[in-house]
């Protein structure tokens, strides 16, 4: 979030002292990640230690804090789970009405993000981690509400068409909306493609997906630190959901191409070195390239036209995100059709035609 929450400092104060039992010597802003429905601080207690704080708006998905914890007590060093409160919760309320949750964490200094690249080493430790997450069973009693992969992209149509709708013909609106029109209208044939692909294999990934296993769904370099003594560190779990184990492997490279006998080669990206033998399924993979792809292009829309709370400039990076991820030789994309290269002829037909 680029802006700060709507939250007075004295009211962050109060929570962190009156359920951390934490006295803030300083608390800062920290305008990082695209979740404009929350914000994070850096906060400093009196005796040094530095921790980070999480408030995010309207209800608050429970397994994102959970799932860390759970699978932190069995053994995935990796994992960020939140500080539990001092009656032992690891969450709170805090705001006017008790309108925002709030998270803390320990503070993890280190390197985060796309730049600088992170090394095959950190690839591959990544990967022998989210293998070990990846072989924990969920406990006896679940989690009521996390998600589970429904293969079930009608939501996805009903906001593309709603779009394609409202800017058929529109004209005017705020800078930040007129130029994501633009762009709608430049890329409208690949969003259809995009959404096409998801139509198309879902109903086969709704008939035959492989096993379930807990997914950190939103794994990328941003969401890994990379402390300076070696340690990897995987944060934001508000994605955390129950799926096939290819919805991890969005941003890791591809897999061994199949057929690859024994353990992936060295030729293989680093990450499924560190992950193992895995046998993949294609279609799963394919779904969750395209998933991606549309999905941020349909938040990119809601946030630019539809939020009366965020400013010109937030809206005007919004557009310029939007821009990004539809651009000619997007890393995403690419990689969804290559992974389509690998699905069975027919499947492989339907798919790669409406490109």
């Amino acid at each position: 979030m680029r802006e700060p929450p709507n939250i007075p400092a004295h009211l962050l104060r109060a929570c962190l002292r009156d359920h951390y039992a934490l006295d803030a010597a300083a608390l800062d802003f920290l305008p990082l990640g695209l979740d404009t429905n929350a914000g994070v601080y850096r906060v400093v207690s009196a005796d040094g230690d530095a921790y980070l704080l999480k408030v995010k708006a309207g209800p608050l998905y429970e397994p994102g804090c959970l799932v860390p914890r759970y699978l932190r007590g069995h053994g995935v060093a990796a994992a960020v789970a939140p500080l539990p409160t001092t009656s032992g919760a690891l969450w709170t309320r805090t705001g006017e009405r008790g309108e925002w949750a709030a998270i803390l964490y320990p503070f993890i200094e280190g390197e985060r993000g796309w730049q600088p690249l992170m090394t095959d080493a950190q690839w591959r430790a990544t990967g022998a981690a989210v293998r070990h997450m990846h072989r924990i069973a969920p406990p006896a009693e679940g989690w009521p509400s996390i998600r589970s992969e429904t293969f079930d992209p009608a939501a996805y149509g009903d906001e593309i068409r709603a779009f394609d709708a409202r800017f058929a013909g529109a004209e005017g609106g705020d800078p930040a909306e007129r130029a994501l029109r633009d762009h709608w209208h430049e890329h409208q044939p690949t969003i259809h493609a995009l959404q096409f692909a998801l139509e198309t294999l879902a109903p086969a990934l709704r008939r035959q997906a492989g096993p379930y296993v807990i997914c950190h769904a939103d794994l990328h370099p941003s969401n890994i630190i990379r402390a300076p003594d070696g340690r990897l560190f995987v944060i934001d779990w508000d994605d955390v959901m129950l799926a096939p184990k290819e919805r991890d492997f969005l941003f890791t490279g591809d897999p061994p191409a199949p057929g690859a006998p024994g353990a992936p080669p060295e030729t293989a990206p680093p990450f499924f070195q560190g992950y193992g033998p895995a046998e993949i399924d294609w279609a799963a993979l394919t779904y969750y390239r395209c998933e991606r792809v549309v999905t941020d292009v349909i938040v990119c829309a809601q946030d630019a036209t539809r939020r009366d709370d965020l400013s010109e400039e937030t809206k005007a990076d919004i557009a310029r995100l939007f821009a990004a991820v539809l651009a000619p030789g997007n890393m995403m994309i690419a990689a969804a059709w290559a992974a389509a290269a690998h699905l069975s002829p027919a499947l492989r037909g339907k798919v790669m035609d409406r490109r």
